[in-house]
C-alpha cells in the first residue's frame, strides 16, 4: 500500500514511515501540506493520507485531504493531532484521530483500520450530519437562521436571512466553548477586520460584525450562484470556457488581497462560486498575514488538483493537465488566464467569421495580424472583419482635442427626474479617436508601468493595447478599410475596456464622465430626447436603422461601421457635443448593481451606436457591462476635465 505521511515534527514522521515501511506498505514523506500536494501531483495512487489535523501553516488535514481526493478520489485519510481538538468533532465525522502520544502498536493498528475502511466520497468530507449549534429559525439579532452550511473548527456557518431588508446571508457564528476564551474570540475579531477591510468585486465583503444573546458572529455576503461542491454534488462537470474563467477571476481576487499583505486560508469547493454567467467568486478566505509567508505556487496546484474532477473531457482537462506543469502564483496565473481568454475569444470571433463567409484576407507570413474587429448588431458580436483593400496614401487626423463647457445647475434627466451638476465641467467635443488613442500608447512606452493605471485595476490586466490594434491602427493610417468601408485616424477608438479609458483619461489629467454628466451634455437642461431635439430625424446620427451583416450597409446614415467622429453633422447636443446618440458607446465612470445580479456591481455605459436601432430612450438607456474588463468593437468613451482646457 502506498500512504502519503503528513507530520511537521519530523522525529515523528521519520519513526512512524519506518513503522510502517516494516508493515510492507511504500511510504512518502510530507512536513507541510504543499510538500504533500506535490507528492499528490506526481503520485500514480495514494491508498492512504495520514495527516495532522491542525498543520502549521494554516491549513487543516481536512482541506488537504479534499484537495488531494480531488485528484486520488479513492484515497483514505487517517487524523493524527497532538492538540486538544474539542469542536471539530464535525469535519471528523466520526473518527477518533491518532494522538501522537500513541504507541506503536495502536499507529499500526489505526493505519490497518483505515487502509481496510471504504473511502469518503469526496463531495461529503467535512459535511456533518450532527446537530447544528443554531437550528433552522432562530433568531439572532435582525438574522433568523435557514440552515447550517457548514463547521469548521473554531466557527459554524450558516445560511441566514437578514429579516429588516430580506436579504440572504452567510452568518458565521463563534462556537460556544470558545466564547470565554480572550485569545480566540481576539483572534475571531481580528479575522473579522481583516474582511471588512477588503473591497473586490469577486471576494465576497463582509456586512456587519456584532454580539447578541450572549453571541459572538459576522455576516457576509452570499456569493451568487452555485458552490463546485453543490455543483460536483449535481453530477455536473464544466467546460474548457468556464474553468478558464473560474481560474481567471479566482486568481485576480486572490492575487488583489495578497499584494495588499493579507493571509488567506486554503481554498476549498465550498468556498469558490459560479453564477449563471459561468462568472466566479469566492468567499471571504482572508485573515491576518503570517510570519511564515504561504507558497503560492503550491496553493494555485492545489486549487488545480481540487478542479480537474470538475473538468469536462478533451480540452478542458487538458488545459488543467498544462497548467499542473508549470508554476504560477496567484498574479501569473491571473495573467495566463487572462491571455488564454483573450485567445479564445479571436477563436471565438474567427470561428463566426467563417460560418457567416466572411471573406478574411491576411499576409500570408503573418497571421497573428488578423484584425479581431467584429461587427455589433444590437450590442453583439457577429462577425469578424479584416483588412482588406483601400488606398496606400497616408491620412492626416483633422479632429483635435476639443473640450466643451457645460454649465453648473439643474436639468431635466432620466424619465422627468430633476437633477443637478454643482459645478461647471468640460467635456471632449468628440469621442476619443484612434489617433488620439496612439498618441496615449506612445507615451505608456516611456512611462513607468501602472504609471496611469486605476488603483484597483486587476492584476491580469497588462496592456492598454486593443484588441488587434496593429493591424486596425495601420488601416486607419492609410486609408484602408473594413469590409470595403473606410477606416481613419478620425474614427473612434474602440475594443477599449474600462481600464483602458480611465488610464486615458487620466493621461490626459481628465476623468470619465459620471452619468449624469454625460446625460446632461447630451440632452441640454431642458431633456431633448435627441441631441438635436424631440423630432426623430433617422439619418442624423449614425444607428443601426441601416445596418446589415455585409459591406452594403449605411443606406441611411452613409455608414455601416464606424464614421468619423465628427459625422454625421446631426448627432450635436444643445451645447455642440458630438456623437453620443450613435457611432460607438461610451463609459461612464459611474459603477452600479447589475439589473440581473443584485450582488454584483459594474460599470454603466450610455448613448447608442452603430448597430442600435433608433428609439426615443438612446440618451436615457443605461447599459451594464459585464464586468469592467469586457470590450467590444462598438464601444469607446470621451473624458471630461474639470478645469477650462
Amino acid at each position: 500500500m502506498v500512504i502519503l505521511l503528513v507530520d511537521g515534527h519530523e522525529p515523528t514522521r521519520a519513526a512512524r514511515a519506518g513503522l510502517l515501511q516494516r508493515e510492507g506498505h511504500e511510504v512518502l514523506q510530507a512536513a507541510s501540506a504543499v510538500e504533500a500536494v506535490h507528492f499528490a501531483q506526481e503520485a500514480e495512487r495514494v491508498d492512504l493520507l495520514v495527516t495532522e489535523v491542525i498543520l502549521e501553516e494554516e491549513t487543516f488535514g481536512f482541506d488537504l485531504s479534499e484537495a488531494i481526493m480531488a485528484r486520488l478520489p479513492d484515497m483514505r485519510t487517517l487524523y493524527t493531532t497532538r492538540f486538544d481538538l474539542t469542536g471539530y468533532e464535525d469535519d471528523l465525522q466520526g473518527q477518533t484521530p491518532v494522538p501522537q502520544t500513541a504507541s506503536d502498536a495502536e499507529f499500526v493498528k489505526a493505519v490497518t483500520q483505515a487502509l481496510a475502511a471504504s473511502p469518503l466520497p469526496v463531495a461529503t468530507i467535512a459535511d456533518a450530519e450532527d446537530a447544528p449549534i443554531m437550528p433552522p429559525g432562530t433568531m439572532l439579532g435582525h438574522y433568523q437562521v435557514i440552515t447550517r452550511l457548514y463547521s469548521e473548527p473554531e466557527a459554524e456557518t450558516y445560511k441566514a436571512i437578514q429579516f429588516t431588508v430580506q436579504r440572504p446571508v452567510a452568518l458565521v457564528l463563534l462556537k460556544p466553548h470558545l466564547l470565554g476564551d480572550a485569545e480566540a474570540v481576539a483572534k475571531f475579531k481580528d479575522r473579522e477586520r481583516v474582511k471588512a477591510s477588503i473591497s473586490h468585486p469577486r471576494i465576497a465583503p463582509l456586512y456587519e460584525a456584532g454580539e447578541a444573546n450572549g453571541w459572538l458572529y459576522y455576516t457576509r455576503e452570499m456569493p451568487p450562484g452555485r458552490s463546485l461542491k453543490d455543483i460536483a454534488t449535481a453530477g455536473e462537470q464544466l467546460g474548457e470556457r468556464v474553468l478558464v474563467d473560474v481560474l481567471y477571476r479566482v486568481a485576480e481576487a486572490m492575487n488583489y488581497a495578497i499584494e495588499r499583505g493579507y493571509g488567506y486560508r486554503t481554498l476549498g469547493t465550498r468556498d469558490i462560486y459560479v453564477d449563471g454567467e459561468n462568472q466566479a467568486s469566492i468567499v471571504n478566505v482572508f485573515r491576518p498575514p503570517t510570519p511564515m509567508p504561504r507558497d503560492q505556487a503550491a496553493d494555485v496546484h492545489a486549487l488545480i488538483e481540487v478542479l480537474a474532477p470538475y473538468a469536462a473531457q478533451g480540452k478542458a482537462r487538458s488545459m488543467l493537465h498544462d497548467l499542473s506543469l508549470q508554476s504560477h502564483d496567484w498574479g501569473k496565473l491571473s495573467a495566463a488566464m487572462h491571455d488564454i481568454r483573450d485567445d479564445m475569444s479571436e477563436r471565438s470571433l474567427l470561428n463566426r467569421a467563417k460560418d457567416e463567409d466572411i471573406a478574411v484576407a491576411m499576409p500570408p507570413s503573418r497571421p497573428w495580424l488578423v484584425l479581431a474587429i467584429a461587427v455589433v448588431v444590437l450590442a453583439t458580436v457577429t462577425y469578424l472583419g479584416v483588412l482588406s483593400g483601400g488606398g496606400n496614401s497616408p491620412t492626416t487626423t483633422v479632429v483635435a482635442g476639443e473640450m466643451v463647457r457645460i454649465p453648473q445647475g439643474a436639468f431635466v434627466y432620466q424619465k422627468d427626474q430633476k437633477a443637478e451638476v454643482a459645478r461647471d465641467f468640460w467635456i471632449s467635443k468628440h469621442e476619443v479617436t484612434i489617433a488620439q488613442y496612439a498618441e496615449f500608447l506612445a507615451a505608456l512606452k516611456t512611462a513607468p508601468a501602472g504609471t496611469f493605471d486605476d488603483p484597483v485595476q486587476p492584476v491580469g490586466k497588462t496592456s492598454h493595447e486593443p484588441e488587434g490594434w496593429s493591424a486596425y491602427y495601420s488601416a486607419a493610417s492609410t486609408n484602408g478599410s473594413l469590409n470595403h468601408q473606410q477606416l481613419s485616424l478620425d474614427s473612434p477608438v474602440s475594443n477599449v475596456d474600462y481600464w483602458d479609458a480611465v488610464a486615458y483619461a487620466k493621461w490626459k489629467k481628465h476623468r470619465l464622465p459620471t452619468e449624469k454628466e454625460w446625460e446632461r451634455a447630451a440632452r441640454g437642461d431642458k431633456g431633448n430626447i435627441y441631441p438635436w431635439g424631440n423630432d426623430a430625424r433617422p439619418s442624423a446620427a449614425n444607428l443601426g436603422n441601416d445596418y446589415v451583416t455585409n459591406a452594403e450597409g449605411g443606406k441611411i446614415d452613409g455608414y455601416n461601421l464606424w464614421s468619423p467622429v465628427d459625422k454625421p453633422g446631426g448627432d450635436v447636443s444643445p451645447y455642440g457635443v458630438v456623437g453620443m446618440a450613435g457611432n460607438v458607446q461610451e463609459w461612464t465612470s459611474s459603477w452600479e448593481t447589475h439589473p440581473d445580479y443584485p450582488l454584483k456591481r459594474v460599470p454603466v455605459l450610455r448613448g447608442g451606436h452603430f448597430g442600435t436601432q433608433s428609439g426615443d430612450d438612446l440618451l436615457t438607456a443605461r447599459h451594464f457591462a459585464a464586468d469592467a474588463g469586457e470590450h467590444t468593437p462598438a464601444r469607446g468613451f470621451r473624458t471630461v476635465s474639470d478645469a477650462p482646457p
